[in-house]
């Protein structure tokens, strides 16, 4: 059979011919890949840009988009390696708005914002990460990092750790640093869990120096003191650094040490994290005629220079008697504001200025706080605890008569808030708690505030009187006159606290639960520096009330004692005038007799002798009366 051969002819496809445009935006992306791929990030990141919006194809454009979002987050993290926070941001900005975004970016977004010092902004990002992303990784950490030191808020900061250690439960810095929030934060309460999360950080980690600090400071803190011996012992041999004998100093004054914690307080000078601070002196940072305490100074010149605040200054000047008699000569060195009050002291030194220094003659000198060392004081004989400083009495009325008020009324003195330093301590009141004594009759307070930090002052309620004494005070010899003026001072541990003590003034002081290290005593009758300082203590942190609370009870009684006195007072002048001018008992029946003569005005003199019991001569006192014959005619003058 012929089969027959047909012609097949095929169709030809056209052959669609790239444009001249297609071809270009091709280059362009593959160069753009090319410079990226060899680091030349910045000419390959910017051929991205140019080119994307050129492409057609949805499907090719969104794959171009993906290789320059994540060269653009290569790009951006070698700008973070290198420290260059500002360039890496640039490069996230470029790509936050295309389709499928990293989750990533906004974590490193986040901690760009940080380490530009932009915490609000970090936290913002970094919160939204936490939100959209499956693995949150470490974002915990970093933000309780964030919120702890930037925004200095530890509720927050310890909520995030928290979340950490679900991720991490054998993470030791996590357990430290909820250890020290809560105790930072709660003070006194949740004991329970600042011990747990120190002493798991201390068990992952027994060599660490600032878990074993830590540790020891809480274990102190709540009277743990075998426990806490036991910790400082070992941070010991952990090559301690100046702020950790310094603590350890703190610890020891607290309870009871002196001798071996007034030593460790040397440390003071060389802490680690004193920076920049003035707190003291030039003169204290140098070793240069510095006393050792062991050489003989019998015979020398000695510079007590005061260091820190004001209160320490009052507070430490007690111990000048007791160097007087060690040494030659003492010589003292104390605040410009301090000077006027203790030269009217009448201390026995030479009181001079900072700036004096240069023209002072002396052989060594000594910072005040060392002198407990020097004076080999105890807790038992604390010197001078009744009051060592005071005022010229003609210098009390004088500023009496121009700025208190004459009156009966029982006058109390505030003061409820000291530096930043006694802020970050916790020692400062909110005036608010303060209001009901501001509210009670026949009472009058009066601030003792120079600078009203927190304007609480501003914000009193209609109700409340309260005089602003603070902005009459040139130096601290007007606080001390105002004080002489006051029948009660009620303060918080400050500066004003320690110049009331001094002058042994009557005061009730209020205390946080957790005190400051030298109020190793704050119950009984006096806290042991003062004898004149009553204490007053929170029960549990900030429970402000209590304290408060027992202070209006007390004050009640004053106010009462003050309304008994002052109309015993008026019952004396009342008796002494009717004593002057007295006559036999019957005269008493018929007192229209005084009107025919008068008698003569009440001396002082004649104020006194009739206080005391008179003789018993009736016929003395009867010669001064009219004869007797007038007063039995008539109980009525005659009339003219």
């Amino acid at each position: 059979m012929q089969v027959s051969r047909r012609l097949v002819v095929r169709k030809e496809v056209p052959v669609e011919v790239a444009s001249e445009t297609d071809l270009i935006t091709a280059m362009d992306i593959a160069m753009a890949e090319q410079y990226c791929k060899s680091g030349n990030f910045d000419l390959g990141l910017k051929k991205y840009r140019e080119v994307i919006p050129n492409i057609p194809d949805e499907r090719e454009k969104r794959n171009v988009q993906i290789k320059y979002m994540n060269f653009s987050m290569a790009y951006g993290q070698k700008f973070m390696n290198e420290q260059k926070f500002l360039q890496a941001l640039e490069q996230y900005r470029n790509i936050i708005n295309y389709p499928g975004f990293p989750v990533t970016a906004y974590k490193n977004i986040g901690l760009c914002m940080k380490n530009l010092g932009n915490a609000d902004m970090a936290i913002k990002f970094l919160e939204h990460f936490e939100e959209i992303s499956p693995d949150k990784e470490d974002v915990y950490i970093y933000l309780g990092d964030l919120v702890y030191s930037d925004i200095k808020d530890n509720k927050k900061a310890i909520q995030y750790y928290e979340k950490a250690l679900e991720k991490y439960p054998d993470n030791f810095t996590i357990y430290n640093m909820l250890g020290h929030l809560y105790s930072t934060e709660y003070q006194d309460k949740f004991k329970d869990k600042q011990i747990y999360y120190l002493t798991r950080a201390f068990e992952l980690a027994p060599q660490n120096r600032i878990v074993v600090k830590n540790l020891a400071y809480v274990l102190g803190k709540f009277d743990e003191v075998a426990k806490a011996d036991e910790m400082y012992a070992k941070l010991m041999y952990l090559n301690p650094t100046h702020s950790d004998l310094h603590a350890y100093g703190a610890y020891l004054v607290k309870h009871r040490r002196f001798s071996e914690g007034f030593k460790f307080l040397q440390h003071r000078f060389l802490k680690e994290d004193l920076g920049n601070n003035t707190a003291f002196p030039e003169l204290l940072r140098t070793k240069k005629k510095k006393w050792n305490m062991k050489m003989d100074i019998s015979n020398k010149i000695i510079l007590v220079h005061f260091e820190q605040g004001f209160g320490d200054s009052i507070m430490f000047t007690r111990f000048i008697d007791e160097m007087k008699k060690r040494c030659k000569e003492v010589k003292l060195i104390v605040q410009d504001g301090l000077i006027p009050l203790m030269k009217d002291s009448k201390l026995g030194v030479e009181i001079y200025s900072e700036k004096d220094i240069p023209i002072i003659q002396y052989d060594y000198w000594i910072p005040m706080m060392d002198l407990p060392i020097v004076c080999d004081t105890t807790p038992e004989n604390i010197p001078r605890a009744e009051g060592f400083l005071k005022v010229p009495q003609v210098k009390i009325n004088a500023y009496k008569k121009e700025h208190i008020n004459d009156n009966n009324k029982l006058k109390i003195g505030i003061a409820y808030e000291g530096t930043l330093a006694s802020k970050e301590t916790n020692r400062d009141i909110p005036l608010e708690y303060l209001y009901p004594l501001m509210k009670l009759p026949d009472v009058e307070v009066y601030s003792f505030q120079v600078d009203d930090l927190t304007c609480q002052m501003d914000r009193i309620p209609e109700d409340a009187q309260l005089i602003r004494l603070g902005k009459t005070f040139k130096d601290w010899e007007d606080t001390a006159c105002a004080m002489n003026c006051m029948d009660l001072m009620v303060t918080t541990d400050n500066g004003v606290m320690n110049l009331a003590g001094a002058l042994g003034i009557k005061t009730f002081g209020i205390f946080n639960t957790v005190t400051e290290w030298r109020w190793f005593k704050t119950d009984g009758d006096d806290i042991a520096w003062y004898k004149s300082i009553r204490p007053f203590q929170c029960p549990t942190s900030d429970d402000w009330n209590v304290p408060v609370g027992q202070i209006l009870d007390e004050v009640e009684k004053l106010r009462c004692q003050k309304i008994a006195e002052s109309i015993k007072t008026k019952s004396i002048i009342k008796t002494n005038k009717q004593e002057t001018y007295s006559a036999p008992q019957f005269i008493e029946k018929e007192p229209e007799i005084l009107k025919i003569e008068k008698p003569k005005k009440v001396t002082k003199a004649t104020k006194s002798k009739t206080t005391t019991k008179p003789k018993e001569k009736p016929e003395t006192k009867a010669k001064t009366i009219p004869a007797k014959k007038t007063i039995k005619k008539s109980t009525k003058p005659k009339e003219k």
